[in-house]
């Protein structure tokens, strides 16, 4: 067997402003000179590019290291020593130890190295130095890169390798996420589908049937076979679409640095604790609302139609007694359909009891329900906006407060002056020291509970989010999904047809209707009475009730 002179060339992103003199095929040309002029007929060579030289886990390397193996190859030629490796334990593990034994001859040019001239001080003494100041280098790239990184990271700049599905790279700025009009459409389709209760396997099969490309697919489209995607993921899964509505990047939120390497020497990959991401909303614009986003992932959370067109209140039903999930079974008889619902612990196992109630008598409650929840949003909200919460009257309070609170201070440090001039007794010290200490910690408290409560509700009043298209919903006063599942966070079925509802958003109505009855619980409407807001309220979650 004919044995080969082969090149080896390395090009690392790593290699930052070296990357003109150490490009590939300033390498190959390099080298083909070299051996040009002594005499070597280099006949094959073995590319790596971007792949950095703190690993020797690298396609072609290792490919080479085969070829070495089965004994085809007699001379390795490198530019220097940091386009073969920058580990300096295993660069040296290669020169002093792995080619002598298999008679390799390694020649690093600008090094002025050439094993098979190279005395021992050469190979066991100035190499192992160089290989260490290569290791260095690495080792100093990778904390530079990786706290560039982290910087670009808490600036809401993305910083991943290819931009996530529905979004290309800013071709201006690679770290800003443009939408991807192309596929917009599609991440619109499956939230708004699992938004109408279709389960993910379901919405998986209707883009299979229209043949929509995958993400998988659509990447390979745009950049081409490189991306090394080719042949995965041809056809759509309940685990795509899982993925697609668990990412708030589709809201604009970027989610970063879930994971870091292990160390520079190492390809491993270690989860960083979710507290510890860097998360930074309205990085950039999103192709979905936040509500339809809080609606979707709930849905992904509960066990919706699998199969054909999901109901009206598709994982929306719940037995009041177990918690598990209504059934929906249909009964026929001669020309009559009826339509209604069992608890599925019982029908699954027995346990509870069915709670069977009819589907034409949850869609008049709740309907009804829903009307008055309307109504109550809308009064509770015009309210809010009459009412002025940076109002004299409500700073007074505040004002008043801080007032008391510097009167006890000041009484609680006159007691040092009375002890000393004997005009109370030691134990009487303590006793209103501790007394004056505990009426301080209590009025504090009233004051940073009335400036939160007065800070979140102006800003849910500026934003509306919870507000949620309330003339639009309130149009027709027809129950529809749209209506149940923008409202209606779930519903509960009891014993003997009991119906109650609970409504989404109800925190931040409670603490807007504390701070209004708050703020005006002196005020009386023309009749003389105080404010209503008018609801049957079962607990501050579970809000109206029926049966």
């Amino acid at each position: 067997m004919k044995k080969l002179a082969v090149m080896y060339l390395r090009l690392s992103r790593d290699d930052g402003e070296e990357i003109e003199s150490n490009s590939i095929s300033s390498q190959r040309e390099l080298i083909k000179a070299y051996g040009k002029q002594h005499g070597l007929n280099i006949s094959c060579e073995y590319v790596d590019d971007g792949v950095s030289g703190a690993t020797f886990n690298r396609p072609s390397f290792k490919r080479m290291m085969g070829d070495l193996e089965k004994g085809k190859i007699e001379t390795i030629v490198v530019k220097d020593l940091s386009r073969f490796g920058r580990d300096y334990i295993e660069t040296g593990k290669y020169l002093q130890k792995i080619f002598p034994e298999k008679k390799v001859r390694f020649i690093s040019i600008n090094d002025n190295y050439d094993s098979m001239n190279a005395d021992a001080n050469d190979t066991h003494l100035v190499l192992p130095i160089k290989n260490f100041i290569n290791d260095s280098y690495c080792r100093d790239i990778s904390m530079k890169v990786k706290s560039s990184q982290q910087m670009k990271r808490e600036k809401g700049e993305f910083i991943g390798a290819f931009a996530p599905f529905g979004y290309n790279k800013n071709p201006n700025d690679k770290h800003q996420l443009i939408i991807d009009q192309e596929v917009k459409g599609i991440i619109e389709t499956i939230f708004n589908k699992k938004v109408d209760g279709y389960s993910s396997s379901s919405i998986a099969k209707y883009l299979n049937e229209l043949g929509i490309v995958t993400p998988a697919r659509h990447r390979e489209k745009k950049l081409g076979d490189s991306v090394g995607f080719v042949g995965k993921d041809k056809k759509w899964d309940a685990k795509m679409i899982n993925r697609i509505i668990s990412n708030p990047v589709y809201i604009g939120t970027l989610e970063q640095g879930k994971q870091m390497k292990l160390n520079y020497k190492s390809d491993k990959r270690i989860d960083i604790k979710k507290e510890d991401w860097v998360v930074i909303e309205n990085a950039h614009k999103g192709i979905i609302s936040q509500s339809i986003f809080a609606i979707a992932n709930e849905m992904l959370l509960r066990d919706v139609n699998s199969r054909g067109i999901p109901g009206l209140f598709s994982g929306m039903l719940f037995c009041k007694d177990c918690g598990s999930q209504m059934i929906r079974r249909v009964v026929k008889y001669k020309d009559k359909t009826n339509v209604f619902y069992i608890c599925g612990s019982h029908n699954d196992s027995g346990e509870c009891s069915r709670h069977s109630v009819k589907e034409d008598e949850i869609k008049d409650v709740v309907e009804h329900l829903l009307n008055d929840f309307l109504h109550y949003n809308e009064r509770i909200y015009h309210h809010a906006l009459r009412q002025d919460f940076n109002s004299i009257e409500f700073k007074a309070e505040v004002e008043d407060l801080l007032q008391e609170k510097k009167k006890y201070e000041t009484l609680r440090q006159s007691l040092f002056m009375d002890l000393e001039d004997d005009l109370i007794t030691e134990e009487e010290f303590n006793r209103f020291r501790a007394s004056y200490a505990l009426k301080i910690k209590e009025i504090s408290v009233q004051i940073e509970n009335k400036n939160k409560i007065m800070n979140e509700v102006q800003e849910k009043i500026r934003n509306r989010q919870w507000l949620i298209d309330l003339d639009e919903l309130k149009e027709d006063g027809k129950l529809d999904r749209k209506r149940l599942v923008y409202l209606v966070n779930r519903i509960k079925i009891g014993e003997e047809k009991k119906i109650s509802v609970v409504f989404n958003h109800m925190d931040e109505l409670n603490a807007l209707e504390t701070l209004i009855k708050q703020a005006q619980i002196k005020e009386k409407s023309k009749e003389g009475k105080l404010i209503a807001f008018p609801l049957n309220r079962v607990s501050s979650d579970e809000v109206v009730c029926h049966g």
